[in-house]
């Protein structure tokens, strides 16, 4: 499918990849911008630019989606392992991913794998051939996934992610008990600003570790392993945490107790806010309350 543009005065010394994604409704961002740039998918007068040009007065700009997703999807292994469904229609779907299960990546075991035995294709003009994950979990990280069905669902939410109007809450076990009821961590992450705020659910008492405090997250930003370093960094690693829980034991079979339980969003298509939750594992409360009978 190819979209053009031609470029009025107003937009006249505007950089290309700052203009594609207001008139071009399948570049999400200025990074898939630089991507369709790159990949000679986003032209100007039907010529390759470089990433730094800037547009002109009668410029013509064209965006072409290369398709073919569907020839993929046919040569596509399944992994065929049920995923509860929490939420689906013909645009998306919210799946709630077990602890352990990476979304995607470079494996056969992926949530990504499971989705064809999972949900229903969609019958929509722009479905997408390989239906994909909007965001990630860490693979011991357990709880919803959105999914895009379509092209359209894929770039609204693309932009409703990273303009950060989707509210996500997580619950996690923590060690110790958190002195503030609420608070906001600020650490930086990557080098890379990063906020995450949390709120204490409740706290007891715990053999092995003193005290255990389960508690609710909420990630401003998106880092990767922002909430496990957040935790970490305030004194209160993740129970399970194997990479930062400094000297602590990590427990067998029990895996990391962190589960993504809230999603908070607008439907793309239809508009209607929806909020999405499920039941937090009888793991996390269970261990907890064992701990605390131990004393």
């Amino acid at each position: 499918m190819k979209e053009t543009h031609t470029v009025e005065k107003k937009d006249s010394g505007v950089f290309l990849n700052v203009l594609a994604p207001r008139v071009f409704r399948w570049v999400a961002s200025k990074a898939k911008a630089r991507k369709a740039m790159s990949a000679g998918e986003l032209l100007v007068n039907g010529q390759q630019v470089p990433a730094d040009v800037r547009v002109s007065v009668g410029d013509v700009i064209s965006y072409t989606t290369r398709k073919g997703g569907a020839v993929k999807s046919a040569h596509r292994k399944v992994f065929k392992q049920e995923i509860p469904v929490v939420y689906e229609d013909e645009y998306l779907a919210v799946l709630n991913k077990p602890g352990g299960l990476p979304v995607n990546g470079n494996h056969f075991k992926t949530l990504e794998n499971t989705l064809p035995f999972n949900l229903k294709p969609s019958a929509q003009p722009d479905a997408l051939g390989v239906m994909r994950p909007l965001h990630r979990l860490d693979g011991p990280t357990c709880g919803l996934v959105m999914v895009a069905k379509t092209e359209r669902t894929q770039v609204e939410m693309g932009l409703q992610f990273e303009n950060k109007k989707i509210r996500k809450r997580y619950q996690a076990v923590v060690i110790g008990a958190v002195a503030d009821s609420k608070g906001t961590i600020r650490d930086v992450v990557d080098d890379k600003p990063s906020q995450s705020d949390y709120e204490v659910v409740y706290v007891k008492k715990s053999v092995k570790y003193g005290q255990l405090s389960l508690v609710k997250l909420y990630p401003v930003t998106g880092r990767t392993h922002q909430l496990r370093i957040h935790m970490s960094n305030l004194g209160h690693p993740i129970v399970g945490d194997k990479f930062y829980s400094g000297e602590v034991e990590v427990l067998q079979g029990k895996g990391l107790m962190l589960c993504s339980d809230r999603l908070e969003f607008d439907h793309p298509i239809t508009g209607e806010h929806l909020e999405l939750e499920i039941n937090l594992p009888n793991k996390f409360t269970s261990y907890m309350d064992r701990e605390a009978r131990r004393n």
